[in-house]
């Protein structure tokens, strides 16, 4: 009986001392999480712009939140489809599936667009640019076990110029995700999400301010002699997307409004600003941030994108842009502040990818650089196959991939792997290429993650990727020598801003090396909600509260 005493007691100590948290103490977290992704940002961007940004938006972000000075992709390719895909589900192409833009299908021979979907119906307009949805998503994002956690309760949307950039931040169960169609102005969605557009979005499409921004042109937010961060305005290295244009400021657009062709808007900074338009929209009508559960908004700025193609990273094009975002985010910040409330939400902010200095321009400074033609490419290695095996077995070159027709070689007896080596070998003897892997290593070897064998690996699907990966050397590219592209293993591309801002979140910054897939788990962690389900991202301990 003693014993037993005494074991009652020693159990009722230990149930006190472990008894749960008590009804009314509720877990702490924001109201709103604001996601940002300014596409083909540069992490050095914020230096170089430094002085000419307000106070009211990137540098309100870096002084007042926490700024990840070294926050790097952890595989290639470095696209705006995995990149967004990576940020919001916490893992790399290798365990998300979307290992590029647009990939080579194995089973059809065909190439197929990340966010494809003929099954669903366009809403909001009679175009292609609806058939859209996260289909070939493998795995959840924050969003997704943000609605999972709160029963459907939290309301999670996603707004971009791009649908690739706001379907896969988006997720599979989002109440909405809306991406601009150039044929008619307008921001729309697919049946994926809804059957009809909610009414605030048609009143904003309403308001053609597509129509408006474009009639004004484009000229410097200031005097153009001011922007002495960039190289001349006239220069041989810049490629105007509507080709008739001369690469010099200002620009008009009058030609295509009188065809009624709104899609020039995504190449100017008014891109961005009609994206920071519908996103205002959306927090006023949906009232995020203002219910009983956690809501989520993720925006990506992608006229950044679009022009840093074009022009390149040095141009007086690219220093506009972003002088002009640096005002957007300013409004949405303030914005944010009389609508939540300033400790009520957390932004945070990162871009899907950098972009390379062009190729030419380097050149010309007698720095290394330069272009591959991947059709000619294409055809080198179809005549070596002819002449190694009696036939070219390549069925696509794509992605810095190369597909070859596995039937073919098992109806020829020929080793698969046997002939990935050899191929890998081939290529490497080709002028431009740094590295090229055969299936074999990527899928059996484990590299560290200082390696460019390590980026390729975790960019690399089993089921999806090619028989041999490859990769170009520093400042080379298959591009034309005009404007700049990405999707390298090089800083360039993969070194890109992360920055976290609001409630809960310390004033402060660090140069230690965080990866791009820490970004999900830290918010799910904030959140007190499951990582999504391919995490392999780790949370950031300093920006969490303990």
């Amino acid at each position: 009986m003693k014993k037993l005493f005494a074991f009652l007691i020693i159990s009722n100590s230990l149930f006190s001392q472990t008894k749960p948290v008590a009804a009314n103490s509720a877990l702490k977290q924001p109201k709103l999480v604001i996601g940002i992704v300014v596409d083909q940002m540069r992490q050095d961007y914020i230096y170089r712009y430094w002085n000419k940004f307000g106070n009211g938006g990137f540098k309100k972000l870096i002084n007042e939140g926490y700024f990840y000075r070294n926050a790097q992709y952890n595989y290639v390719p470095t696209f705006t489809g995995p990149g967004h895909a990576s940020i919001y589900t916490g893992t790399s192409p290798a365990t998300h599936g979307i290992i590029a833009n647009d990939w080579f299908v194995k089973e059809t021979g065909k190439m197929m667009y990340c966010t494809d979907d003929s099954n669903v119906k366009p809403v909001g307009s009679e175009s292609k640019a609806g058939l859209m949805s996260p289909k070939n998503l493998l795995v959840t994002t924050i969003g997704d076990e943000l609605k999972l956690n709160t029963n459907q309760q939290a309301k999670v949307f996603a707004i971009s110029l791009k649908d690739r950039s706001s379907i896969l931040p988006a997720g599979h169960s989002a109440n909405g995700a809306f991406w601009f169609d150039g044929s008619n102005g307008k921001f729309i969605s697919s049946s994926h999400y809804m059957n009809e557009l909610p009414a605030w979005v048609n009143e904003f499409n309403n308001l053609q301010l597509a129509k408006k921004y474009l009639s004004q042109g484009w000229n410097t937010l200031y005097p153009i002699a001011g922007y002495t961060e960039s190289i001349s305005d006239k220069n041989n290295y810049e490629a105007a997307p509507n080709k008739k244009d001369t690469a010099i400021f200002p620009y008009q657009y009058n030609s295509q409004l009188e065809k009624n062709n709104f899609e020039i808007i995504k190449a100017t900074p008014f891109g961005n600003t009609i994206t920071k338009d519908l996103a205002i929209a959306c927090l006023k009508a949906e009232q995020l941030g203002k219910g009983k559960q956690t809501d989520m908004l993720c925006i990506s700025f992608s006229s950044t994108d679009y022009v840093g193609h074009s022009y390149g990273p040095r141009s007086v094009e690219v220093e506009d842009v972003y002088l002009r975002l640096d005002k957007d985010l300013e409004e949405l910040i303030n914005t944010l502040n009389a609508s939540v409330g300033k400790d009520n939400y957390l932004i945070f902010l990162t871009a899907d990818h950098g972009a390379c200095d062009v190729p030419a321009h380097l050149m010309d400074l007698k720095i290394p650089g330069g272009y591959v033609d991947e059709e000619a490419l294409t055809k080198t290695i179809k005549t070596f196959c002819q002449n190694q095996y009696g036939d070219s077995l390549v069925s696509s070159l794509s992605n810095q991939q190369l597909f070859l027709n596995e039937s073919k070689m098992t109806s020829m007896k020929l080793n698969k792997f046997a002939v990935e080596h050899t191929l890998a070998n081939f290529i490497l003897s080709v002028k431009g290429v740094a590295e090229a892997y055969p299936s074999e290593v990527l899928k059996y070897e484990n590299y560290t993650d200082d390696s460019f064998k390590y980026l390729i690996q975790k960019g690399y699907n089993h089921v999806r990727s090619g028989n041999v990966a490859f990769s170009y050397n520093p400042a080379w590219m298959e591009y034309h020598n005009k404007g700049t592209t990405h999707g390298a293993s090089y800083s360039y591309d993969t070194h890109v801003p992360l920055l976290f801002f609001g409630a809960g979140i310390p004033k402060g910054n660090s140069v230690k090396k965080v990866s791009i897939v820490d970004i999900a788990p830290t918010i799910a962690t904030i959140l007190h909600v499951s990582f999504p389900n391919g995490t392999t991202g780790k949370p950031l301990e300093e920006v969490i509260v303990k």
